[in-house]
Order: C-alpha cells, then structure tokens, then sequence
C-alpha cells in the first residue's frame, strides 16, 4: 500500500492509531480509498490479524469492493466474515448463538414475498379485517424491529403505530416465525441485539475478539445499527467511521442523522475532514456549499475543487411555461450532447416528473433507462388504472379484471374469483361477461352479489364514457369511483404509507398523459410502444432516476428540473413546516448538484398541468440560495410558448435528427 497516493487529510485519517475517529467525507473526496487503506493500515502497520477487524457497508457491491481493494494492496485473499453489510455480518453471528433465541442454526431467512404470504396466514388466523395490505403490516413491523420494539412490549407498540392491533399481528407473526425456524430481516439485528445485550459472556468475548470496527456510510445507520456496533465496541473503542452529514437523506428509512453529528461528543473523538473534491468543477461545488451552508443541523466542512482535468464550466438555469417544455429542452439538449464516451443523469425529486421526460426521450429516439426502480408506466398504480381502462375498452380482457376485481378491495375472496372463472370456461365466455351472468341470474350468494355490483357499474360506465368525453376525464373517473385514490390517501394518512404520496402523484402524472392522445387506442398503442422500446439496451444510455437513487453515482452531464416550490422542496416538507423536514430537502439537493463533473442544468417549470388543472408554483427557494454564483442564464425564457420554444430549438438542417424533426411537428401542431 503507497499511502503517497493519499492527500493530506487522507493520509492523517488512515494512520490514527487508536481510539474513536470520524472521517467526515464529503461527496467526491475519495472516502472507499480511505477506508481500504485504513483496512490495510491496520493489517500491516498495525499487525492486526484480519479477522479481528469488522468492515460494515451498506450495499454488498460496496462490500465487495472493499474486499477485491484490500485483497489487491495486501497481495492475498481474504476470507473473513467480518467484512459485508449489517444483515451479512450478523446473519453469521446468529446462526452461532441461534439457541439463544429459540431458532435452530439451519433457520432459513425469508424473503419480502416468503413474508407476505406469512403475514397473509397471520391475518387469517387473528381474523383482521384486510382492508390493509400486507405490504403495510410489514412495514410497520420492520419498523418496531428497527427502533427495538420486541412483539410482547405492547405500550410501546401502540405508541409508536395506530394500526389497530398491530400487537397481536406481531406477536402471531414472531411465533409462526419461530415455528418454522425462519427469520426476516429485521429479525436478524434485533435477535442479534437481545444476544449481545442479555449474555454478558458472548458480548466480552467479542469484545475481545474485534479490534478493530470499520463503518462505511455511517450517516445512514440507524438505532439498533449503532447500539449493536456499541455493543461488540472494546475498551480501546477503535470505531472508524466513515460519511457525510450533508449526505444523510434517508429519514424516511429510519437513518438517524444525530447518529454522526453526536458521535465527536459522544466518544470524545477527532475528526478528520475531508474537503478535496476529485469529481466536480468550483461552480458546482460552491453551489453545493451555498446551499447546504443553510443547514443548521451540521458538522459543516467547505468542499474545494482538486481535479484540473474537469472543465470549468457555468451552471446553466432554465425557466419554462410548462413541464412539457421542461421535458423537450432536456431532451433536446442531451441530443446535442449525446456521445458514447460521456456519461449523462437527469434527477428528478419526484416519480411523476419521469413520464413526461421518458415521453420526450422517446421522442428523440435517444436511449435511457430508470435507475432504482420501474419506468413509469410499469409501476404498480398505474398497471392497476391501466387493467380499468383496458378493461373496460375490452370485457374480453380476462388479465385485467383478475387484477382489478378486488383493488381496492371488495371482499371478493379467491373462491368467489374461483366461481366466476370456473363459471366463463364452462360457458365460454370471458371473466366479466360470467361475472355478470352470474348476477343477474342471482347464482351468487347475495352478500357476492352486493359486492359485484358497484365493480360491474364503474366497468361498464367507464365503457360508456370512451366515446363520450375525454380520456383525461375517463381517468379521474377511474381513480376516484373505483376507491382506488381514497385507499392510497387512507394509507397515507392513517398508517404512514409516505411512498403513497408519490403513487397518488404518479396517478396524477398518468391523467395528464391521458389528456394527450384523443382515443384510448392510440394511448394504449403508446404505453406498449414505450414498454418494447425499453427492452432494447444500449452501451451509454441515459440515467434517469429519483435524487435519491443517485446517491454514490457521477455523471459528466446532470439534469436537474422541477425546482419549484411544492416539488423541491417537496410539497409534504412545506406542510410539515419543520426545519428538520427542510434540512433532508436541503442535503437531497446538495447530494443532486455534487453529481455533476462539470454541466450541471437546472431549471423550473412556472406552470404544471396536474389533474385537469393548471398549477402555478414559484422557483424553488434553493435557486435563491445559490443565487450569488454566477449562473449561466442565457437560457430563462419569460414567455415560453410552444413557438417560442422552437427558436430555443436548433433548426438546423445539419443538426437535424429524425427525433428532432418529429419534435418540431409536433410543437407546430400544438402551437396552432
């Protein structure tokens, strides 16, 4: 290992000896270098045997990393158990002490779908009335593990959640768990805590074992992360943690952000800050800097440029009309820009904003795939509207009514489904036509015919509509009679479902697609177009993700729209009115500007066309913040018109791609 290769800062966090320290690693500062080095520091300049040292990442890439670095500079494998993610680590300590918890050492450790269908029997067995989804159960037990909350600490459990009794659920869910020897990943660190914190042997023995413990990431612990690294921690608290504060955005995940700006006091421990940034150009780093200096609640650290081979370059920001030209200016731009050597990302702080942006890409025939989660119209919510109006365009289509028949649910069990399909293949008709057969000839028990109806009703009114007005109305019909946007909302309200926020949005987003095609056949050609052109792969294809997907990833070129008030910071931020809600918003948009080299894109929309209306938002208040840099602004339009967006757009013939060219007929199209 050449510790030359280190800078300054680098090189004094990598030889501290002993005892507590934080290496606060600001984006782009090289923090994976630093924490193998110290790996091998430790190994050969310390003589420390490599199975003494525990090394806990977050992802199993980053795991893996570590390991092919360290196996690289120290010139042999290293075969350890100590170096992988929280879950790996403690899976194999579980599995040495697993009596103690009442499990055998061959547990089997369930997946989220083992999971649901356990929960699925619990429900069953406790009689819950199923109005609440699997999915939600989970979660909310995920949580109690997470914050500590064993199945029998029933004050607890109902002060932490209002799920009513949630606490049999739980206590049901813990037993059936233990009687067929599996655990859930929450499972894995609470057993392991009541381990280590009830066997005052086996926690000095590992004490004693671990000299060493090495944390990557360390804003994103959360509670019983950290109070499990205390435990195994030894007298000489050798704990080396590696992150950034102003990195820490997954609250709403249970990171606990006071973990790393606690920790200096808590262990009386240095801290070694490293602010040479490798990745990006001075104009975005001090945009970074300016925002994020806003932030109360930080250790604070001034990053500085340190790479000459980036290009100094401006940051460009971009004013429009509506999303739509948002969405064309971006495509158009990276069509420009678009080579297989570069790397290009667009941000976005909302799933909605991705439908309008593929659309576009789409259009300009230029390549992309979504990051950290499906395209837009594969998401759940929207396969769930788009069976509705598949459906009712065709009663034939038996796919649809299977997956819409009880959603939201109705009551409709699987042997009532089972008697309407065994019902269609004696008669030879489709789902929907034996369904209502069924009803009409009253051969459904009555509660089922009640039940039936309400879906029947809303199917065939819907078919009535296709014809009759719009598809943008069609869909808000849709959403609303079905109950599928009241299930959402009471989710979200009521049982902390905040990612229902985002699905009530896409639902949103979806109408407005509607509004853009006049008949549902050409919409319904579209969405399968879009679909088969996904399936096509490219070597350098455009990123397009959420800010939170982006976190630990760098692009030449990075665009970030939407930066308006309701949408950045988010809607839900504004409403909670909290500095702590605020501050996440902030580190979100530090995170998004810190991915860019050097052509970083800003811009807002003045206008969003949501729901059947047209919304008006004023830029987003961080644009304020980073209002002294010097912006590159040529391209703010006052007016921005379908027409005048044209003149913003090369027209020429040189430059003129087949996408580009479908482009400009459209906005003369809609600019009549």
């Amino acid at each position: 290992m050449d510790l030359n290769i280190l800078n300054k800062e680098q090189k004094i966090a990598v030889e501290h000896k002993k005892g507590p320290l934080l290496v606060l690693s600001g984006a782009g500062t090289g923090k994976t270098r630093v924490l193998t080095s110290r790996f091998v520091y430790i190994v050969k300049n310390l003589n420390v045997n490599f199975n003494k040292i525990i090394a806990v990442t977050f992802t199993n890439k980053a795991a893996n990393e570590i390991k092919q670095r360290v196996k690289s500079d120290l010139q042999s494998s290293i075969e350890t158990p100590w170096v992988g993610t929280f879950h790996s680590i403690f899976a194999k300590f579980l599995r040495k002490h697993s009596g103690l918890v009442n499990l055998k050492s061959n547990f089997s450790i369930l997946d989220i779908e083992d999971q649901k269908k356990l929960i699925k029997q619990v429900l069953m067995y406790c009689k819950i009335d199923r109005d609440i989804s699997e999915s939600i159960y989970l979660n909310e037990i995920q949580n109690l593990k997470d914050n500590k909350i064993l199945f029998n600490e029933n004050k607890k459990i109902f002060k932490y959640s209002s799920i009513e009794r949630l606490d049999d659920v739980y206590s049901y869910y813990q037993q059936r768990l233990i009687e067929i020897n599996a655990v859930d990943f929450g499972d894995i660190l609470l057993h392991s805590y009541q381990i280590l914190s009830k066997n005052s042997e086996i926690k000095k023995f590992y004490q004693n074992l671990i000299e060493h413990i090495l944390i990557d990431e360390f804003q994103d612990t959360n509670l019983i992360q950290y109070d499990l690294i205390k435990l195994i921690l030894n007298s000489d608290k050798n704990l080396f943690c590696v992150g950034d504060d102003d990195q820490s955005i997954y609250a709403w995940r249970g990171a606990n952000i006071e973990n790393i700006i606690n920790f200096p006091n808590e262990f009386d421990a240095p801290v070694v800050r490293l602010t040479k940034n490798y990745r990006s150009n001075s104009s975005i780093l001090e945009a970074a800097t300016c925002i994020i200096s806003n932030n109360k609640n930080r250790l604070g650290k001034d990053l500085i440029s340190f790479n000459e081979k980036i290009p100094e370059q401006k940051i460009n920001l971009n004013s429009f009309y509506s999303q739509e030209e948002e969405s064309l200016w971006i495509s158009d731009n990276i069509s420009k820009k678009f080579q297989e050597n570069n790397s290009i990302g667009i941000l976005v702080r909302l799933t909605a904003q991705m439908r309008s942006i593929e659309d576009k890409l789409i259009k300009y025939a230029l390549p992309y795939e979504i990051i950290g989660g499906p395209r837009f119209f594969e998401r759940k919510e929207i396969k769930d509207i788009l069976a509705y109006l598949k459906l009712a365009n065709s009663f034939q289509d038996d796919l649809s009514f299977e997956r819409v028949i009880n959603l939201p649910k109705r009551g409709i069990g699987g042997q009532s489904i089972k008697l309407i399909i065994d019902n269609a293949r004696k008669n030879k008709i489709s789902f929907f036509e034996s369904i209502e057969v069924l009803s009409n000839e009253n051969n459904l028990p009555g509660s089922l015919i009640v039940k039936t109806k309400s879906f029947i009703d809303i199917i065939k009114k819907t078919s009535d509509l296709i014809k009759k007005t719009t598809l943008e109305d069609i869909g808000i019909f849709i959403i609303e009679e079905s109950g599928y946007l009241k299930m959402l909302e009471n989710e979200k309200n009521k049982l902390k479902q905040l990612e229902n926020e985002s699905r009530i949005d896409n639902l949103k987003e979806f109408v407005n697609a509607l509004s853009e095609f006049e008949n549902l056949d050409d919409f319904l050609e579209h969405v399968g177009l879009v679909n088969e052109n996904q399936k096509k792969t490219h070597s350098n294809s455009v990123k397009l993700m959420t800010l939170h997907a982006a976190k630990g990833l760098e692009f030449d070129h990075v665009y970030l729209p939407g930066w308006e008030e309701g949408i950045f910071p988010s809607s839900r931020a504004l409403e909670q009115n909290s500095s702590k809600s605020l501050e996440e918003e902030r580190r979100l948009a530090y995170v998004g500007i810190t991915r860019a080299k050097f052509d970083l894109n800003l811009s807002y929309a003045t206008s969003r066309y949501t729901y059947g209306m047209n919304n008006y938002s004023l830029p987003s208040r961080f644009l304020n913040e980073i209002s002294k840099i010097d912006k590159n602004t040529n391209n703010l339009i006052d007016e921005n018109s379908p027409s005048n967006l044209e003149k913003n757009i090369s027209s020429d013939n040189v430059q003129l791609s087949p996408g580009k060219k479908r482009m400009l007929e459209f906005l003369k199209k809609n600019s009549k």
